[in-house]
C-alpha cells in the first residue's frame, strides 16, 4: 500500500502571489546590465605597436600597387605606410579602414616575415613564450627574430594550416606613410618634422 498522498493547494487567480527572496533574486538577475566600457588600448610595452590592432591580416598579393588600388576604389580604404624596394613597386603597404588595417605584401616575398604568404598578424605580450606555447599546443613554429621595422616576429602554422605571424613591438622604427610624407608628419607620432 502506498502512502496517503497530501493535498495540494490550489492557488486563485485573484490571490496575488507572495515575492519570496527566492523571486526577487531572479527578477534582479533578468535586469539588463550596465553598458561595459569600451576595452582600453594596452598599456605600454604590451607589445602592440602604436596605432595596430591586436590581430591584423597579412595579405600576400600578386600586385601591392593594383591591391591598394582596388581597396581604395571598392571598399573605402585609405594608404598608411607604403613601403618602395629602392623606388620601385612597393615591399610592404599598410591599408586602413578606421582603426583596422590590412597588410600587403607581394606573394612569395622570401625577405617578408611570413615569406611572401597570407597570415594573421597578431601582437602578443612575449612573442618568444607565444612561440613555446604554440609548439606545446601542437603548432609548427619558426624561430624568433627581430625585424627592422622594430617587431620580434616568428610564423606560427596552427594545426588546420593556417599561419599566424607572432608579433611583438619592440621600437618605432624610422619610416613614414606616403600620405604623411607629403603633410610633413612623423608616423606613429604625429608630430610635425617641418617645425623646429
Amino acid at each position: 500500500m502506498s502512502p496517503p498522498r497530501k493535498p495540494t493547494r490550489r492557488r486563485t487567480a485573484s490571490r496575488p502571489r507572495a515575492r519570496t527572496a527566492r523571486a526577487s533574486t531572479a527578477s534582479r538577475r533578468r535586469t539588463k546590465a550596465p553598458a561595459r566600457p569600451a576595452a582600453a588600448r594596452p598599456p605600454a610595452g604590451a607589445g602592440l605597436a602604436p596605432g595596430m590592432q591586436p590581430v591584423n591580416t597579412y595579405l600576400a598579393v600578386a600586385n601591392v600597387t593594383a591591391t591598394m588600388d582596388f581597396l581604395e576604389r571598392a571598399f573605402g580604404f585609405t594608404r598608411g605606410v607604403v613601403l618602395a624596394d629602392g623606388g620601385g613597386p612597393p615591399r610592404y603597404a599598410e591599408m586602413r579602414h578606421g582603426a583596422s588595417a590590412i597588410m600587403l605584401v607581394p606573394r612569395g616575398d622570401a625577405a617578408a616575415p611570413s615569406s611572401g604568404a597570407a597570415a594573421l598578424y597578431t601582437y602578443v605580450d612575449d612573442v618568444d613564450r607565444a612561440v613555446a606555447r604554440a609548439r606545446e599546443a601542437g603548432a609548427a613554429a619558426g624561430e624568433s627574430e627581430d625585424r627592422p621595422w622594430g617587431d620580434r616576429t616568428a610564423a606560427v602554422t596552427d594545426p588546420d594550416g593556417y599561419r599566424w605571424m607572432l608579433a611583438t613591438f619592440r621600437k618605432l622604427a624610422p619610416f613614414q606613410a606616403e600620405g604623411e610624407r607629403r603633410q610633413g608628419t612623423e608616423r606613429r607620432t604625429g608630430r610635425d618634422r617641418r617645425q623646429k
